[in-house]
């Protein structure tokens, strides 16, 4: 188990107990904007937990995820994604959430540089992608601030309930 320690907090693996939590970052109406779907009960937040834990035990995972953990509480959680794919092993994309109680306080910027640097060495990777949405300046300054530039804005990227968004696309590359 791969765990990640600084004065501020602590970065591990998931366990199933983080489901609390996990649903919890996602169910403030400021985070829900940014995701397509997000687990609507605490049941779905667990079977997704699962399905995040079942990758920590394949040789070529799809995606590994930490948890942000502060003095024992679920603060957020990064994740290095879309790992593995055939033609694309160079790659992968980052994603992250920080729990309501814990936003404002520099936390994402400080775990998303350290999962940066962890996944360009552990993976071999030469380009790691972030998206957000271009009304979520908190993470587009994020993703400034770890070293990620701006490559674009893709217009009308999604769909939701009708309405299209407009994605931002940053990059990190070695």
């Amino acid at each position: 188990m791969t765990i990640i320690k600084t004065k501020e907090f602590i970065l591990r693996h998931f366990k199933m107990p983080d489901a609390k939590g996990y649903f919890e970052c996602q169910q403030n109406k400021d985070a829900k904007k940014n995701f397509m779907t997000i687990p609507s009960n605490i049941k779905e937040a667990e079977k997704e937990v699962k399905e995040i834990i079942s990758q920590y035990r394949k040789k070529k995972p799809e995606n590994e995820q930490f948890v942000i953990e502060i003095n024992g509480n679920f603060a957020g959680y990064v994740s290095i994604n879309n790992l593995n794919e055939k033609h694309f092993e160079h790659r992968a994309v980052i994603g992250y959430a920080i729990h309501p109680n814990f936003r404002g306080k520099g936390v994402t910027t400080k775990a998303v540089k350290l999962i940066t640097n962890y996944a360009f060495k552990k993976y071999n990777l030469k380009r790691i992608v972030g998206w957000c949405r271009t009304f979520n300046k908190a993470s587009a300054r994020v993703l400034e601030k770890t070293g990620y530039k701006l490559e674009g804005v893709l217009r009308k990227n999604k769909c939701r309930d009708g309405k299209y968004l407009d994605d931002m696309v940053w990059a990190k590359v070695k």
